[in-house]
């Protein structure tokens, strides 16, 4: 700056330079409005801790309920029309009541080291979860809607597999929402005991479907086929155990497979058979929706 510039005020040095530019000084500038000054800021003001309690002298089922207030309607019991709609028993209603695991439930679901330890936790747990119907009693397929079911409402609708593409070999992560796989009811007609004639021996055999109580010995073929007999009530005009047991040993194979054929047939309950297309090569593959292991955890 010069030194006759420096002699000169602010102002002086503004208004040549605006008369430089073309602009009468004496227009002034406009200058935007400044906001309104608030002499008090409103501030909201923060909600206030709950005290914490040093010691408590009360009922500690009282506390914990206090605690648990905002959970209780996850807990309670909901009504379950079953597939069977009741059918398949003596006394039912088609229906049962269920409620959502509690952490210790999961924690026993969690010990589970082998397949009798997996049979009597479930079952504890559909004692504990479950009213309306004897676990033993439950047939397989009412057992395995309910067990879907149970996991629905206490971890969520998402569950998440892994398939393994058998044209490839890849992994692919597949998410089933419970709640839409399909479930086929009884139909109106339905009553067990179930009556066939077997094909070569022609005798009239009557029998009622698996329950929970025999899936010990539907875990393999052969199994199924050394205890075939415990599923029949009669063959023919006898009931005896012994007669039964001797009969499937020594009649045909076509009688034996006609038998098992109509044990195990699906008459109602959760269509478990899915399809998907591979992620990496887009074949079309179909499976059973498994229990793995993510089953009873938050997908």
């Amino acid at each position: 700056m010069s030194e006759s510039n420096k002699e000169k005020s602010l102002i002086e040095l503004a208004r040549e330079h605006m008369e430089k530019e073309g602009i009468d000084p004496n227009q002034g500038m406009s200058v935007p409005d400044m906001p309104a000054s608030t002499d008090k800021v409103q501030r909201e003001k923060p909600e206030e801790a709950p005290q914490v309690l040093d010691a408590f002298d009360g009922k500690i089922s009282d506390a914990v309920g206090d605690l648990l207030s905002n959970v209780d309607t996850s807990m309670e019991w909901r009504t379950l029309n079953l597939p069977s709609r009741g059918k398949a028993y003596i006394q039912s209603d088609g229906t049962v009541e269920i409620k959502a695991f509690t952490f210790a439930q999961e924690k026993t679901l969690r010990s589970i080291k082998s397949e009798a330890d997996g049979s009597r936790v479930i079952k504890k747990l559909f004692k504990d979860c479950v009213k309306g119907l004897d676990y033993d009693s439950m047939t397989v397929e009412d057992k395995t809607y309910i067990l879907f079911k149970l996991r629905e409402i206490s971890y969520g609708n998402d569950y998440t597999i892994t398939a393994v593409c058998p044209s490839c070999e890849a992994n692919n992560s597949l998410v089933i929402e419970i709640d839409k796989v399909p479930v086929e009811y009884a139909p109106d007609d339905y009553e067990e005991p179930f009556t066939i004639t077997l094909p070569d021996s022609k005798q009239e055999v009557q029998f009622v479907s698996p329950r929970s109580k025999d899936e010990h010995m539907l875990t393999d073929i052969e199994t199924l086929l050394d205890n075939l007999y415990m599923f029949a009530l009669s063959v023919g005009k006898y009931s005896d155990e012994r007669i039964r047991r001797e009969f499937f040993k020594k009649t045909t194979v076509k009688d034996v497979a006609f038998f098992r054929e109509n044990l195990l047939k699906d008459r109602y309950g959760m269509n478990k058979t899915m399809s998907y297309n591979c992620a990496n090569c887009n074949t079309l593959n179909e499976m059973v929706i498994p229990l793995n292991e993510s089953f009873f955890s938050v997908s």
